[in-house]
Formats: structure tokens, C-alpha cells, sequence
């Protein structure tokens, strides 16, 4: 019998600090030793132009973000952070423009900069791969952790009548999409809510397409929530040390593969 951990596993993930604020973190660091160099050259005399501290202060965010052990992808975002806002209020864009494009982003996005779990689009080939997967015995409950616009919900739903298929997704916008897409299908059922709070006890097989990042958490969950011969199943994100049941190869340009394991 696996021991019950004292904090509960799945929670651990979301509570590392999000990626965005180390970002902020290093810039604002950043901008401390940028304004000290900047005060110590003036205080020799020296007249700084705007594109010196413009520079100085990029170099310094990834400098310190390198430090961090941040990835690659966002010290580069670090480098154009500060003269992309610079060339931003030189363009006088208007501020509803930047409040227009935070809330779209904040519904299409959801909670991603503290789940480190992007929108991924999973397409038909996948699904037609994870129905293959499914048990043929009748009244199945299928859950797809991070259900998008609800595709794979849909597909399974249909091909599957005699069970029942839910998805949960933690983004407002593909969310509702995925409602309004299982519009008068009994069998199918997409929730708002985060995945980490969901009971999976009760389900047959869960399925999920999400990031490196929670899978090591998302194994102690399911090891300890689903019941014995279940399956749970994972596209192109395997489990770090946890051998699958069955890889199926997907022979796609990605040459990515579906991850089975039976619990």
C-alpha cells in the first residue's frame, strides 16, 4: 500500500512559484541595479541617453533571470520586455488596447501562468488513438483533464453512446466553447474548474494533454484516486521514471506518441 502523503501531492505543483513572477522578480532586480549604475555614472558627470538604460536594463533582466535557472524561451522574453514597453507608450497606443488584449488573453489562457499548463489542441488523429485505447465494456466514464474546445470529448461521445464522457478546463473561453459544443449530447459534459480538485475515483479512463510539468504530481493522484485496472492515458507527456503500460506512436511530423498506463 502507498503511504498518503502528509500535504496532499496534487496541490504541490501549483504552489511552486509561477514562472511570471520570477520574471518579475528579475526584472524588478534588474531595474535596481540599472537605476545604481545609471546614479553612479551621473554623479561622474556622465549624460546617459535612454537607449544605454534601455539596454542595460535588458541585459541585466536576462543576466539575473540565467541566474534564476530560468528557460531559455523566457530570458528571452526578458530581452524584449522593456524595449517593447518602451516602444509601446512611444506608439501613444491607447490603454483600452492593452486592457482589450490582457482580458482575451486571461480568457483564452485561464490560469496558465501558475498551472505552467498552455492551451494544446489536440487533433483527430489523437482522438481516434485514445478511442482505440478504450474498453469495449458498456457504460465507460471517460474524464480529459484540460478538455480545450472539447474535441476529444465530442469525438468519444460520439463514437461511444453507451458511455458517459466529461472534460474539465480551467479556461473561461475554450470552457464555454466546449459547453456550447455538447449542446444536447446526454453522454457528454465539460466543466469549468481546476483538475487538481477533481475526484477521479469514479472514472474508467483519464485522459490528458498538459505540460511536463505537472505529470510527476499528476501520477501521485492518480495512483492514488483511481482504481486498480483503470487506464490513465497521456499525450506526448510522459510520466519522468514511470514505464507505460503501452507507447503508441503516432507517426505524425512531431513524431510524438500516446502514453498508456493501467493503474
Amino acid at each position: 500500500m502507498i503511504p498518503r502523503p502528509s500535504p496532499s501531492l496534487e496541490m504541490a505543483q501549483p504552489r511552486r512559484m509561477p514562472p511570471v513572477f520570477l520574471a518579475a522578480l528579475a526584472q524588478l532586480l534588474a531595474f535596481a541595479l540599472t537605476g545604481s549604475v545609471m546614479l553612479s555614472l551621473r554623479i561622474m558627470g556622465w549624460e546617459i541617453d535612454i537607449v544605454p538604460i534601455l539596454l542595460t536594463q535588458s541585459v541585466l533582466a536576462v543576466a539575473v533571470s540565467f541566474l534564476m535557472g530560468m528557460p531559455g524561451w523566457w530570458l528571452a522574453i526578458q530581452a524584449v520586455f522593456i524595449p517593447a514597453l518602451a516602444a509601446a507608450l512611444a506608439l501613444s497606443i491607447a490603454p483600452t488596447w492593452f486592457l482589450g488584449g490582457f482580458v482575451l488573453l486571461a480568457l483564452i489562457y485561464g490560469r496558465t501562468y501558475t498551472t505552467q499548463v498552455p492551451l494544446y489542441l489536440s487533433r483527430r488523429r489523437v482522438w481516434l488513438a485514445i478511442r482505440r485505447q478504450l474498453p469495449q465494456a458498456p457504460g465507460l466514464r471517460v474524464l480529459d483533464l484540460g478538455s480545450g474546445l472539447g474535441g476529444l470529448v465530442r469525438h468519444l461521445a460520439e463514437a461511444r453512446p453507451d458511455s458517459h464522457v466529461s472534460g474539465i478546463e480551467s479556461a473561461p473561453l475554450p470552457c464555454w466553447i466546449g459547453k456550447l459544443r455538447m449542446m444536447g449530447r446526454r453522454n457528454a459534459h465539460i466543466e469549468w474548474g481546476d483538475f487538481w480538485h477533481a475526484d477521479l475515483s469514479g472514472y474508467d479512463v483519464v485522459c490528458a494533454y498538459l505540460s511536463p510539468v505537472p505529470m510527476p504530481a499528476l501520477w501521485e493522484k492518480v495512483k492514488r484516486e483511481m482504481r486498480p485496472g483503470t487506464l490513465f492515458i497521456s499525450y506526448r507527456f510522459p510520466i519522468p521514471g514511470v514505464m507505460p503500460s503501452q507507447v503508441v506512436e503516432m507517426n505524425d511530423l512531431g513524431q510524438t506518441e500516446l502514453y498508456v498506463w493501467r493503474v
